[in-house]
């Protein structure tokens, strides 16, 4: 039986994940379309900024389908077209944030901004779904059945990162 006060920390649970989600995201879209975060040309030229959240997940694998110029040129303009809103709906979402930071769940004015955090929060899901759909666009099929197994590969790779520091890694090796 869903009460009101169960399904109260469900809402808070599921607004704060949306929240750090779209936070994530847009940071993850400003580093992506940053000018050090350009796709490496064939020239052998590497990008080693870090990946957070779902855009420089992305990028990173979209830096393994060896691109063509041409397809470098377009990704990388479907983000700059992007890139304004995503600023705006961070700046939005960021002073939501503290506004709501400020005050108490039973002021009056708690249940309108909840509303704009879960509009801004579905504002930005829904311009990463675009933007994404746009560079699909433009991905060969080949392309578009790689990312699958690039994803695994670095599943795989963070999954034995992580497993090797748990266990502790080998000791240092003493002189005898």
């Amino acid at each position: 039986m869903n009460t009101p006060y169960r399904a109260l920390p469900r809402t808070r649970s599921i607004v704060i994940a949306a929240l750090v989600t779209a936070a994530l995201a847009g940071a993850a879209v400003h580093a992506a379309t940053s000018n050090e975060t350009t796709a490496p040309s064939s020239a052998g030229q590497h990008w080693h900024g870090h990946h957070h959240g779902p855009a420089g997940r992305f990028m990173h694998v979209l830096k393994q389908l060896n691109l063509t110029a041409e397809q470098q040129t377009q990704i990388k303009s479907i983000f700059e077209t992007a890139k304004p809103q995503f600023k705006s709906l961070g700046t939005n979402m960021r002073s939501n944030a503290e506004a709501m930071a400020g005050i108490s769940p039973t002021d009056s004015a708690y249940p309108a901004l909840l509303a704009a955090a879960k509009a801004n929060a579905a504002a930005r899901i829904q311009q990463m779904s675009d933007v994404k759909a746009q560079v699909f666009a433009v991905l060969t099929k080949m392309q578009q059945e790689q990312i699958p197994q690039i994803i695994a590969a670095d599943k795989s790779k963070w999954q034995q990162r992580h497993q090797n520091g748990a266990s502790g890694t080998t000791a240092p090796a003493t002189a005898s």
